[in-house]
Order: C-alpha cells, then structure tokens, then sequence
C-alpha cells in the first residue's frame, strides 16, 4: 500500500515538472502546487495525508513497544527480586522451607512437661533415645496438640510415655501403639511404671500396620515411626498408613541419621530415604549439625496423593531384610485397597527383585524379621 502511494506521488511529481513551464501554473514554493487539473490536485493532498497518517501510526507503535519493553523489563526485575527473597529465606540457617514453626526450638519447647517424668523414663528406657530426641518429641506434641496419635514401633515403651505425658492433659486424646513382635516387654514400662497413661492409650502387637490401622481408622493427627531402619522398614510403614492421615497431619521419625551415626555395616537407611522423600515442611532438633540429627519431624503437604508414585518409587532399592511371605501377602491385599495400578506394580516389582536377590546373595541379609 504504501508503496503504491509512493508511485502515485511519483507520477504527479513528474507532471508538475513537466508543466512548469506552462503559464498556467504558479508555483509559489516547494510546498505549495496549484495545478489546473483539480482532481490531480486532490489527488496530490490525499496521498500527502495517508503518508502523514501512516508515519503517525507507526510512530504511536514504536512507543508502545518501547513502553511494553519497558514494564516487561521492570517486571522481571520484580521477579528476580522476590527469587532472591524467597533463596535467601530458603537458605536461611541450612533448612529447606522457612514458616513460623521453624523459629520454634521443639527440643526446649515446653521441656518442662517432659521433665516432670524425665528421671523415670531413664531408668525405664535408657539406650533407646538420646534426651534431646526425647525433648523434641515432646515439643512437637506439646505444640500441636494431636488427639488422636499413632506409634508404630514399641519395644519397651520409652516412647509411648513421652507422648501419653505430653497429650496427658489434652481432652479425648488417645494414642494408639503398633509392634510386629509378640514379646512381653513390649510396652512393658507403660504398664509397670505409668500405669496412670493406660486410659489414654491403646496397644497392638503381634502383625505390622495394615493389620491393625483400619480398626484405628482415619484422621490421625500425628505417627511417629521407629521400626526397622532396614529398608524397606519405615518406608513401607509409611506408605500403610499414609491413606488415614489427616491433611497436613505430622509425621517423626528416630534414627534418620543412623547412616552416619552408626557403623557402616549397619546400613540402616530406611528412615533416612522416607523421611527426606516425603513431601512436607520438615523439623529438626536445634544445634548447628544438620545430617547427625537424629529425629525429624515433618507437616505434611496437602493432597498427599499426588505424590504415591514418588512413594512407592521408594522402595526400589536394595532390601536388607525379606518380610515374611505371610506380611507381605498380607500387605499386598492392604494396600490393594488404597493405592492404584502403577502403585502396586512398583510393589510387585520391588518384591520380586528383592527375592531373586536374597536367593541369590543370601549372606546380604543383615536383619531377620521378628514377629514372634
């Protein structure tokens, strides 16, 4: 279009100059033609206009480019500035997700509650935890104020008296204790020595969770697990009763620094791989140590189903100890229930591995499952 304008005004440019020297034309200036013809004349005007329209047009669209360009670049500005924020704010003091509850020290929160019965349970429990791991779980309970509480993992029951003294004062809470073994000393040091705790607390022994966690039922506010540490142990502990867990409901683990702390021929990984895999704002003991701690707690991220396949992807490594047939026939038939098809096929692909691999390396299990 343009072009053809320019062609136009070409071609009446060239008729002016051919008649200058005709006495009908005067030319007053170079910016002023009259010619005889007025139709050229007119001509000679519009296309004049079009050409001072066009060049408006495109000015006005230089400077809105500019001016997008320019709120495109200080947007980005913006951005990067709130990526810094929120880098600096991650990386603030080693811990991963920065929010209120991390400015808690649960290891000193109300310690005082945890005090009251601290002599007792030493004498009771003494090589099962370290004190400030007894500390922090009794701050995160103290914090939270679950009421209704699981335990999978007893032995004699250390644990289970630092939680039933921390939700002793809390209405209608109840904690609910699960072990695979049938042994008599398992929870033997609520029974004899905080006889007083047994309103609030119910056992089962004797079969690992998927054969108990459906009569416990749904809404579980808080779990702390400390079975195996062998994989696939706190792994698959987890993944059994992930489906009765409230939103956000509060996740510990013990022993998720064994690997470190222990000696190497241990292996005990299982609490270390659940509890950096799930998804969560995670909790640590305070001190300036961060992989030697040994206790963690997390809150869970909400729709937690979104995340079952990064779950069971969990168990895909090397096993240190076969679950027997019965559990794992057991389990299969559980889980059935709650989980989809990719999630069982990365079950029956992890137990199948695992088996050929122990008939072929016996001597690799370190651990032998004790439900007796």
């Amino acid at each position: 279009m343009i072009k053809n304008i320019f062609n136009e005004r070409k071609i009446l440019r060239k008729k002016y100059l051919k008649n200058q020297n005709e006495e009908n034309i005067n030319l007053r200036d170079d910016k002023e033609i009259i010619f005889n013809n007025k139709d050229q004349y007119q001509n000679y005007k519009i296309i004049n206009i079009l050409l001072l329209i066009i060049i408006i047009l495109l000015i006005f669209f230089i400077i809105l480019l500019v001016k997008r360009n320019a709120n495109n670049i200080k947007k980005n500005r913006s951005n990067i500035a709130n990526d810094n924020n929120t880098i600096n704010e991650i990386s603030n003091n080693g811990k991963n997700i920065i929010d209120e509850d991390e400015k808690i020290e649960f290891d000193k929160y109300e310690v005082e509650k945890y005090n009251e019965i601290k002599e007792k349970v030493l004498k009771c429990d003494i090589s099962m935890m370290w004190d400030n791991q007894r500390e922090f779980l009794n701050g995160v309970v103290r914090k939270y104020k679950p009421k209704k509480i699981l335990e999978i993992g007893v032995r004699k029951g250390g644990s289970s008296i630092i939680i039933l003294n921390a939700i002793n004062d809390i209405q209608d809470a109840k904690l609910y204790s699960i072990d695979i073994s049938k042994e008599p000393f398992i929870g033997e040091c609520v029974e004899k020595d905080f006889p007083h705790f047994l309103p609030k607390w119910t056992l089962f022994k004797g079969n690992m969770a998927n054969e108990y966690i459906e009569k416990i039922g749904n809404n579980i506010d808080m779990v702390f697990i400390d079975t195996a540490h062998f994989e696939p142990g706190e792994i698959l502990d987890f993944i059994i009763v992930l489906p009765f867990l409230k939103e956000e409901a509060i996740v510990i683990f013990h022993d998720i620094a064994n690997q470190l702390t222990r000696s190497k021929d241990r292996n005990e990984y299982a609490p270390y791989i659940i509890y950096n895999g799930i998804r969560g704002k995670k909790y640590l003991p305070s001190g300036s140590n961060i992989l030697t701690k040994d206790i963690g707690a997390a809150k869970l991220d909400k729709n937690q189903s979104k995340y079952y396949h990064e779950y069971f992807r969990l168990l895909g490594g090397q096993w240190q100890y076969m679950p027997k047939e019965i559990h794992i026939n057991q389990v299969r038939e559980f889980l059935k229930k709650y989980y989809d098809n990719y999630c069982m096929t990365i079950f029956e692909e992890a137990v199948t591995f695992n088996k050929n691999f122990v008939k072929q390396n016996p001597k690799f299990i370190i651990y032998k499952e004790n439900s007796d």
